[in-house]
């Protein structure tokens, strides 16, 4: 049954890129691998490591006319080898492939675009940022403390030069997951650049938690804001985020720096070290925990992010009785687009 399902998505894959092409659409591949080797460090006990597919994806993406395009991206896990969630798919799917995302994109007008289907949640910064253009090997906390990361419903994009405006309306209970509920998320996010190398954002998404019984939903709110700054190789960014649920906060937090080194090398073309500092903070005394990342990537194309190696060492310390390992992390990326 699972090698079946891996036959019938690659054949539709396959099939969607013959009747486009009969029709002339332009039609652009992309995919990417990332592979881990994870050392984890603990202060009682014996410690660990293991080989690890982080990611495995395959997508494309095809405009049909001037005004509508669609864009497909579906990951493998056979079985269970990805960092994927994959707890809410189906049985006969979940050790195979899943859907990340399936858009459907209408651009009646300049710089405004809507998309119908299930797509990244327009939240936080580094939600917007594909897993295979961040800038450290794990993402910050401030991911974890927002709405679901991927999500099924729609949005509408406003984006010129210096501004964007993001309004949508979601299901609220994250990707390949049926929520038949009188609850959606309402997601607003605004981006504006009052100068070329300084951007701002702030977000929003006001909701409920996803009870069954529709009269015990609870609220269930997020906000968050960014300030990031880019001139030449160095990017300075941070960004916080808060979760209201139940009277209670949640807050998390990430800031970091980078900066590309370019190298007129034959093999070698950007060295790029990064320090990061970031922290999630629950409701409660002592649950705080912060993380402070070394990183060090090593780029093998002139394009960032098509091929390299990254070393990361993550710091890790709790509060109370928490005592989370460290972590070792080198990867290997190779991406096509």
């Amino acid at each position: 049954m699972k090698i079946k399902a891996v036959i019938i998505i690659l054949l539709t894959i396959f099939l969607m890129q013959s009747s486009f092409a009969q029709k002339n659409s332009e039609i652009n591949w992309l995919g990417y691998i990332r592979s881990t080797y994870n050392y984890t460090i603990v202060d009682e006990g014996d410690n660990t490591n293991q080989f690890k597919l982080m990611l495995a994806t395959l997508g494309l993406s095809a405009n049909i006319n001037e005004y509508s395009s669609v864009f497909m991206f579906v990951y493998f896990n056979y079985p269970g080898m990805t960092g994927i969630d994959d707890s809410t798919l189906t049985p006969e799917f979940s050790n195979v492939a899943g859907i990340l995302d399936a858009q459907a994109h209408f651009t009646p007008i300049r710089n405004f675009r809507l998309t119908f289907g299930q797509f990244v949640t327009p939240f936080a910064t580094e939600n917007l940022q594909s897993a295979s253009k961040i800038d450290f090997v794990s993402r910050g906390y401030v991911v974890a403390n927002s709405p679901a990361y991927r999500d099924i419903g729609a949005y509408a994009r406003y984006k010129a030069k210096r501004f964007a405006l993001y309004t949508g309306v979601t299901n609220g209970s994250g990707m390949n997951v049926a929520d038949d509920n009188n609850h959606k998320n309402v997601i607003v996010r605004g981006e504006v650049e009052p100068f070329k190398m300084l951007k701002l954002a702030a977000a929003a998404s006001v909701g409920k938690d996803n009870n069954p019984v529709d009269s015990l939903a609870e609220g269930r709110n997020y906000y968050s804001a960014n300030l990031s700054f880019n001139k030449g190789g160095l990017y300075i960014t941070a960004e916080g985020s808060v979760r209201d649920y139940l009277e209670e906060q949640t807050n998390a937090l990430y800031a970091y720096a980078r900066y590309d080194y370019f190298v007129d090398g034959k093999l070698l073309h950007y060295i790029t070290p990064g320090f990061r500092y970031d922290f999630l903070d629950p409701p409660g005394e002592n649950d705080k925990t912060d993380r402070i990342t070394f990183g060090l990537t090593l780029g093998f194309d002139k394009i960032k992010w098509l091929s390299h190696f990254r070393l990361n060492y993550e710091l890790i310390t709790g509060e109370g009785d928490i005592d989370p390992p460290d972590n070792i992390i080198a990867e290997f990326q190779m991406r096509f687009d």
